[in-house]
């Protein structure tokens, strides 16, 4: 019924977010080289957009996701992204923050100056409750339409204005109103807050607060309606993305002069064919060179001609890729660490993820370093594993290492920052040879050698690589084996 608590209308907008601790605990075009994609997509979403998206729009998508009205970008997002949330808008800078902080005291001090005057103006008040109505009804799913009846006789506007010509108007009442309503409506998590609303009884830190509150609410509507439409999207986003990835191309081809929407793809995937045939004197099956394509992805360096195939996901991929470098490194670490400390700390339990843990907070930003900037790094790694090794083997009741064989692990520890390193380039041999057997079998998989504290990151990982790589290869396969093809007969 419409006057019971509806719960359901809202989700908590606390988003979990991924963040780094900073501290341990105690070919190209010639007017633009991506021109292809940037025509292709200029409407991405980021991994957390912090644009608001209307809720028709919304609806609209659950209704008939192949309908063109709809973004590419924010379907492919819902679809792949189980965590996608939207997050109240953020000021983009601290003068912009500045500004909208000053616009909002300006609103609020014209407000308490009118109401306290004698007699109290009421412009200041018309102009907050036709927005809080508007919300209030915004909020509201379709079938609320008995609350929806209730608002409009409840929060009639030009009733409303007539009370004010006569000083009638109690503007607390509509108040407690509001609140009520908002109660019915609210996600679990607004309860503590519209508790905090029922205590106010000053008038201007109350609708302050309510409109704080509806503006969270709105967030709140918005990430429920996506959780619900989620699976139609899923369901539909594979052939929606072909077809909008068709008419870009006609669009793309059509200009004077045309532009190639899969130049950079095509490369991408001649250079990884070429690289198999060598290896192999023989064609390729276009499996093998689809996998080793996106496993080439986990370790990209000219991000300037990324396939416009995969542009949507961009971003995330190189987010793996820089996670993937920060895995090897502190594998690598480890394994060097233990192979010249020697038995001492095998058998010492929790130790090796202590030291893991650590390793990782310092090596975070690892993949943003020049080679210069990631040996310093990679020394003041070594200085912390020495002092944490040296903490245990006391601990433990073991002679501490000496001076010599202290400089010998750091300057070892150091050397790991080159790619050419041997012990880098086995974890990162077997790391890649995992992650293609992912890619080609459903059975379970047992973690190498030298990686089993990584264990768990290993497969949250491979997880997530194995959804952006079977999402991106049921959109794009028929390009994918075109191209995969036409350089077979290109002998």
């Amino acid at each position: 019924m419409d006057n019971e608590r509806d719960k359901e209308t809202g989700e908590s907008s606390k988003t979990p977010q991924h963040t780094r601790p900073q501290e341990i605990p105690s070919g190209q075009d010639a007017r633009n080289p991506n021109l292809g994609a940037s025509m292709m997509f200029p409407s991405s979403v980021p991994p957390s957009p912090p644009s608001f998206i209307s809720m028709e729009q919304l609806l609209k998508a659950a209704e008939d996701v192949s309908k063109s009205g709809f973004n590419m970008a924010l379907a492919h997002e819902i679809a792949v992204n189980k965590d996608f949330k939207l997050q109240q808008k953020i000021p983009k800078s601290s003068l912009e923050e500045k500004v909208k902080e000053i616009c909002h005291k300006a609103f609020w001090d014209l407000l308490s100056e009118q109401l306290s005057s004698e007699p109290p103006v009421y412009d200041q008040a018309m102009v907050l409750l036709k927005e809080v109505k508007e919300l209030l009804i915004w909020l509201l799913l379709p079938h609320n339409t008995r609350l929806k009846n209730e608002i409009n006789a409840v929060l009639d506007i030009e009733l409303i204005e007539q009370q004010t010509k006569k000083g009638v108007i109690d503007v607390l009442s509509y108040a407690k109103f509001i609140i009520s309503t908002m109660s019915r409506i609210c996600a679990p998590a607004r309860d503590p807050k519209i508790q905090e609303l029922r205590q106010l009884t000053d008038i201007v830190p109350l609708y302050r607060g309510i409109l704080e509150t509806l503006e969270l609410m709105k967030v709140d509507m918005v990430n429920f309606t996506i959780s619900r439409m989620r699976p139609h999207i899923q369901q539909h986003s594979i052939e929606y993305e072909q077809m909008k990835f068709k008419e870009i191309l006609q669009s793309l081809e059509g200009l004077t002069p045309p532009v190639d929407g899969l130049k950079f793809t095509r490369l991408w995937l001649q250079n990884v064919y070429k690289e198999i045939k060598e290896q192999h004197q023989e064609d390729p099956p276009n499996s093998l060179t689809l996998r080793r394509a996106y496993l080439k992805i986990l370790r990209w360096k000219e991000a300037e001609y990324f396939p416009e195939t995969l542009h949507l996901d961009h971003e995330r991929f190189i987010t793996l890729r820089d996670d993937l470098t920060v895995m090897i490194l502190t594998a690598t670490v480890i394994l060097v660490t233990y192979s010249t400390v020697g038995p001492a700390i095998q058998g010492i339990t929790d130790f090796k993820n202590t030291l893991k843990s650590h390793v990782q907070i310092l090596l975070a930003d690892a993949a943003q370093c020049n080679s210069k900037d990631l040996e310093t790094k990679m020394e003041a790694v070594g200085l912390q594993v020495v002092k944490e090794v040296n903490e245990c083997l006391d601990t433990h009741g073991y002679t501490t290492l000496d001076n010599e064989k202290e400089i010998s692990l750091i300057a070892l520890i150091k050397k790991t920052a080159d790619e050419d390193h041997n012990v880098r380039i086995l974890i990162t041999k077997r790391v890649l040879e995992f992650l293609e057997l992912a890619l080609h079998t459903s059975t379970s998989l047992k973690i190498p050698p030298g990686l089993s504290s990584l264990q768990n990151e290993l497969s949250v990982f491979a997880g997530q690589f194995l959804s952006l790589v079977k999402h991106n290869q049921a959109v794009f396969e028929e390009y994918y084996n075109n191209i995969i093809d036409q350089l077979k007969s290109c002998k």
